[in-house]
């Protein structure tokens, strides 16, 4: 299609594989190659969730004008070791592992691929949602427990008399933040008759339908019997749920977060889910220095090690959109994501 030269980096978790599969459905031939892991050898500070080696980064890229990577740190010493680079393709959707401060002054374009995961987290977020007001954590572990004991899984037709729990078509649902993945909760939960309701200063109310957006998190919290986070986490939100904002929310009321670990106040959480005043919470991220040790106990709590946007059709996509954004560039038009 041109004489640009394109590498593809592949990782651990976006194999070379789909990006080759997407960039030939353009007609974009590529080369490729799979970052190891190993310690970088680098310095790093301005990239982060990278893997790869730096130094293994610029020796794959020499030579090409178009680098397309998922999880591969692009640092200043990469972009300065490849003078000839036009284009860093990050198929995530912020560049974390590129720094995009040395991109910008070397003159070289960074674009990304945003919102390609928001299908599956919404799907799971839905799928938590259910899970938590039909007491789903509970009895699972309730029948771990009968298996421990030796005892039948059923004895009598009543027994869910002991896990009596919530229909969606009555829940309303407060949505902290309003993007991509967000809107998509939304209309899942309300072609399911809950009513929903979301905080997010940055959107004006009179563009969304169907949803009451407020001004105030409080008033969210408090009229929310499922709170469910989908903010992006800043410098200065972090813990934007603790104590006090947990004692808002009406007793017995769940919690989610498929959003940033940041965003909530773990031990806090813990105490209000252990005093009953949270009656189920569901996390897909977790405080590495918080107390996810003590949570993986809690019987009315989900915790998943962050595969909220771990599907296929997600590599697929994000494969897709960076392949567009790649032939866009050739061709001479806008890029439709760049940073």
């Amino acid at each position: 299609m041109t004489g640009h030269r394109i590498l593809v980096l592949g990782d651990s978790y976006m194999t070379a594989e789909v990006f080759v599969s997407a960039f030939a459905r353009r007609g974009l031939a590529v080369d490729a190659a799979t970052v190891t892991l190993a310690a970088p050898t680098w310095p790093t500070d301005a990239v982060h969730e990278f893997e790869g080696d730096p130094a293994e980064v610029a020796r794959l890229a020499a030579g090409y004008d178009v680098l397309a990577v998922h999880a591969a740190p692009v640092t200043a010493e990469v972009l300065a070791a490849l003078p000839g680079l036009q284009l860093v393709g990050c198929a995530r959707g912020g560049p974390v592992n590129v720094d995009l401060a040395a991109a910008q002054g070397r003159g070289i374009r960074v674009t990304t691929t945003p919102g390609k995961n928001a299908e599956a987290v919404a799907d799971l977020t839905i799928g938590f949602l259910i899970s938590l007001i039909r007491n789903v954590p509970a009895s699972l572990r309730d029948v771990d427990q009968r298996l421990a004991d030796g005892l039948p899984l059923a004895e009598s037709t009543f027994e869910g008399a002991r896990w009596f729990g919530r229909e969606v078509g009555t829940i309303r649902l407060g949505l902290i933040g309003y993007g991509n993945v967000a809107r998509l909760v939304s209309t899942r939960a309300r072609a399911l008759g809950a009513t929903v309701t979301a905080y997010d200063p940055y959107v004006d109310a009179s563009t969304v339908e169907g949803v009451r957006i407020v001004d105030d998190l409080d008033e969210l919290l408090a009229g929310s019997d499922v709170v469910s986070v989908h903010a992006r986490a800043t410098a200065d939100n972090r813990h934007l749920l603790g104590a006090a904002q947990l004692a808002t929310m009406p007793a017995g009321s769940y919690l989610i977060n498929t959003a940033r670990e940041t965003l909530v106040d773990e031990s806090a959480m813990l105490a209000a889910l252990r005093s009953g005043h949270l009656a189920g919470v569901a996390l897909d991220v977790n405080e590495p220095d918080g107390p996810w040790r003590e949570l993986v106990g809690e019987p009315n709590l989900v915790l998943t090690p962050h595969l909220a946007g771990a599907t296929l059709e997600t590599l697929a996509r994000g494969g897709d959109m960076l392949a567009a954004e790649v032939e866009a560039f050739i061709a001479g038009r806008d890029l439709r994501w760049e940073r």
